[in-house]
Order: structure tokens, then C-alpha cells, then sequence
């Protein structure tokens, strides 16, 4: 765990990165620090340090990447937002927003930036969150009048999953079989296979080589 000991300036919002990515932390942290003078109070890699951070500092925004590895990013925001519910949480991911973000924001983030958008962008989704407002691409937020033709559209049934068969379908996706699933998410294997059931009735999979073959091509469109 890596702490910073920049002391906190009176009306200056203070930040916690979390991400599990080196590169990201110190992009971000420059980003942060240089171009809105907002204090950076921490870095942290994992769930835990996150978790230790937040309980120590009490920031005022936490920038986050949820999917830290094979960890179900929604639940993750679902936790913080829980135990820290005063911090304003933005979510920089590398997953697709069209998928994730509507669901980050019911989780109790209030932001989420994909990592491929511009830096202009996220300047203006910090200044977003930390001035108390939600924050969404435009993309994202054209979609109230209209939907935007894009890769979702080969699965328009996927938003109906829950948060959590959708991460057993992205797991699958990845290549995880039932055991390993069940391992990931601290489960049974006999549980996994009933989301498995759930997700097949939902997305009109057949049997469990559909559901696999699905799952894979779905992942293959949607998290390159």
C-alpha cells in the first residue's frame, strides 16, 4: 500500500486513486494534482487498500477502476458507496460503458469515465462529481432520447440480466468454468449453475455449450 503524506489544504478537495494498474495511479495523480490542484491522499491498488484509505482519509472523491481483475466491479461499488457514503465515487474503467455504467451509477457512483475517452473528459467528469452532480458521456446521456446503434445490439437481452448473472456471464465470457466462477465469487458451484440456468432462460440459450459460446462471443465484442 502505497500512502501519501501531502498534508490537506482547507477547501481543496482530497482524492484516493484506486486502481490496480501503476500507470494508471500516477497518470491520474498527475492529472489530479497538476491541472485542478485537488489533493492526492492516497494510492491504492487493490480492495483492501482501497477499503484502508477511504477508512483513513475520508476523502471527498474516490477515482476508482471497480473491475480490479476477476472482481465484480458493480458489487465493489456497491460496498463503498455502502461504508462510505459521504465519499462521491467516480468510476475510470476500461469496460464499455454501455454496458457498465448505468449500473455504476445505481451501484452509488456518482461518474463513470472510460478509460479510452479524452483527458479533456475527465477533467470535466471530476469537476462534475466534485461539484455534486452525476456525470455520464454524452454518449451515454443521448441515449435517454434515443438508442445508439453499437455492439450491444448483438445481445439486446444482456441489460436484462441481474448485476450479478451479468458477471457470471462476463466470467464465462472470460473463459472461467463453474468451479472457478465459484472460487472467484466466494460461492457454491451448485449456485453458479443456477445463475447459469437463469441466464440461459433469460438470454434464450439452449444448453451449456450455447450459454459458453455466447458468453465468449459477447465478451469478445464487448471488453477488447
Amino acid at each position: 500500500m502505497r500512502v501519501l503524506s501531502t498534508a490537506l489544504s482547507p477547501g481543496q478537495p482530497s482524492v484516493i486513486i484506486a486502481d490496480d494498474s501503476a500507470v494508471a495511479r500516477e497518470g491520474l495523480a498527475a492529472i489530479i494534482r497538476c491541472e485542478l490542484g485537488y489533493t492526492v491522499c492516497g494510492l491504492a491498488i487493490d480492495e483492501r487498500t482501497t477499503s484502508e484509505l477511504a477508512e483513513k482519509h475520508q476523502p471527498d472523491l474516490l477515482v476508482i477502476e471497480p473491475f480490479l481483475g476477476h472482481h465484480d466491479g458493480i458489487f465493489l461499488l456497491k460496498q463503498l458507496a455502502a461504508r462510505f457514503p459521504r465519499v462521491r465515487i467516480l468510476a475510470v474503467s476500461r469496460q464499455r460503458e454501455e454496458i457498465y455504467a448505468e449500473r455504476a451509477l445505481r451501484a452509488g457512483a456518482s461518474g463513470y469515465w472510460m478509460k479510452t475517452s479524452t483527458r479533456e473528459e475527465l477533467i470535466r467528469a471530476l469537476d462534475t462529481v466534485v461539484a455534486g452532480e452525476l456525470y455520464v458521456s454524452s454518449r451515454i446521456a443521448s441515449r435517454v432520447v434515443h438508442e445508439v446503434v453499437n455492439r450491444r445490439a448483438t445481445y439486446p437481452k444482456v441489460p436484462n440480466l441481474t448485476d450479478r448473472e451479468l458477471h457470471v456471464f462476463r466470467l464465462n465470457g472470460a473463459g472461467l468454468g463453474p468451479s472457478r466462477i465459484a472460487q472467484e465469487l466466494g460461492i457454491s458451484r451448485k449456485t453458479v449453475e443456477t445463475y447459469h440456468e437463469h441466464i440461459k432462460l433469460k438470454l434464450g440459450f439452449h444448453d451449456a455449450d450455447a450459454l459458453r459460446r455466447g458468453a465468449r462471443e459477447w465478451f469478445e465484442l464487448n471488453h477488447r
